[in-house]
């Protein structure tokens, strides 16, 4: 699985499933960003890479 800043992934954890955005990536974490909140997830929960965000320009 190939990580890079700006993908969004998918976590599992106790069953919850949540699709969330790396924001910065750690050694240890992926410091991700939920529900308007941030978070440091270590990289064994991440299940998978489930998209990209796009960046677009305000022109």
């Amino acid at each position: 699985m190939l990580l890079h800043n700006r993908n969004i992934i998918r976590v599992v954890k106790d069953g919850q499933v949540a699709n969330c955005i790396i924001l910065k990536m750690c050694y240890d974490y992926a410091l991700v960003k939920y529900e308007e909140k941030e978070y440091r997830i270590p990289y064994a929960v991440i299940d998978e890479v489930v998209g990209h965000e796009l960046l677009m320009s305000n022109e």
